[in-house]
């Protein structure tokens, strides 16, 4: 009877033994994950996926936008993967100085984060290149959107600057990796200045940490969930209903925004690359549901949108139209976003 025992009890103190030491190890090489606030401040920024709060000290800070882009300025930017160069105008945008419009032209005010920027592509392998060449001639593109931008920042640099570029188009490019919650921190206060939620960050804190569980217990465990359950939780969190109703509310208030200014509103939901390689990675994040619901409230209320999920969604997709390190559409990526939004957007509106 004892040597039925006996080899399950070695084999679990042998289980043991290897949980013991992975997590001494995991102590050692990774000492800041032993910290809970260090941690926690590590995850919630991996949920977060973006930057919400800024502080004065920041570079290139502003209350009114969080931070803008130095303005006229030059700066070229390497990786292994990349090199290219940003030139921005007298307002900090990587774009043409705003002129006075002509008979004829259609003006599009491009809005959006890092996927609508350019990161890693030359200004000729922009999506607002791209999509001039689409239209041309007649079609002017301005390209107001910044890295790191959400949608209220957005909607700041909107109302900024719709009066002077009366655009005949806005065209908002939302990130589902990294605008819903940041936006469900994010508000314009009274004065029309960028502000933040601090409650509402308490409360996603917590609810991070309630949500991992026993994981939040183990340094080798905290390892895991940085790297693989925190994305996951991200669009749990995402397409909760107290969350993403803040994105609704958003989108339209710039339909409203872009209607008083007698200009067309239009959202392009945009994808990570997991997201579009579909399969187990898909299904183990299941980020193509917070797409579906911006989409589907948008079709319900009458906003044109376009979901890139149709024109981008295989594994095949993610490695052609993506940098393999960096996550940013590469100039093919940038192109086949282009024509899709002049397909489905422009060219079937652009008649005034």
């Amino acid at each position: 009877m004892k040597s039925q025992f006996k080899k399950p009890v070695i084999i679990l103190v042998q289980i043991l033994i290897v949980l013991v030491i992975v997590e001494v190890a995991a102590r050692v090489v990774f000492p800041k994950f032993t910290d809970d606030k260090v941690f926690l401040d590590r995850a919630f920024s991996r949920l977060l996926n973006s930057g919400v709060r800024f502080k004065s000290s920041s570079d290139n800070y502003s209350r009114k936008f969080g931070f803008t882009l130095s303005a006229d300025s030059e700066s070229t930017h390497s990786t292994g993967e990349y090199t290219y160069t940003s030139k921005t105008n007298s307002l900090g945008f990587r774009s043409r100085e705003i002129q006075p419009a002509t008979q004829g032209e259609y003006r599009v005010l491009l809005l959006g984060d890092s996927m609508f920027y350019g990161v890693g592509v030359q200004e000729s392998g922009m999506v607002s290149a791209f999509l001039e060449e689409q239209g041309s001639p007649g079609l002017s593109v301005y390209n107001y959107s910044v890295s790191g931008y959400n949608t209220v920042q957005e909607m700041i640099v909107a109302k900024t600057y719709a009066a002077v570029l009366q655009p005949d188009h806005i065209i908002l490019g939302f990130f589902i990796a990294n605008d819903v919650i940041p936006n469900a921190i994010a508000f314009v206060d009274e004065e029309g200045i960028y502000s933040t939620s601090a409650r509402m960050a308490k409360t996603l804190r917590n609810e991070l940490k309630k949500s991992l569980g026993v994981l939040y217990y183990s340094t080798a465990l905290r390892i895991i969930a940085h790297r693989v359950y925190v994305p996951r939780l991200r669009y749990q969190v995402a397409s909760s209903d107290d969350v993403i109703s803040r994105s609704y509310t958003l989108l339209s208030e710039l339909d409203r925004f872009a209607n008083e200014h007698n200009a067309r509103f239009s959202v392009v939901i945009l994808y990570p690359r997991d997201s579009v390689q579909g399969g187990m990675m898909q299904l183990w994040t299941n980020s193509r549901e917070t797409g579906e619901l911006i989409r589907s409230f948008c079709s319900q209320n009458s906003i044109d949108v376009l979901d890139l999920i149709s024109y981008m969604n295989t594994a095949e997709h993610k490695q052609r139209y993506f940098f393999k390190e960096d996550g940013h559409p590469n100039e093919e990526g940038n192109a086949l976003i282009a024509g899709a939004i002049y397909k489905d957007l422009v060219e079937p509106r652009n008649a005034r």
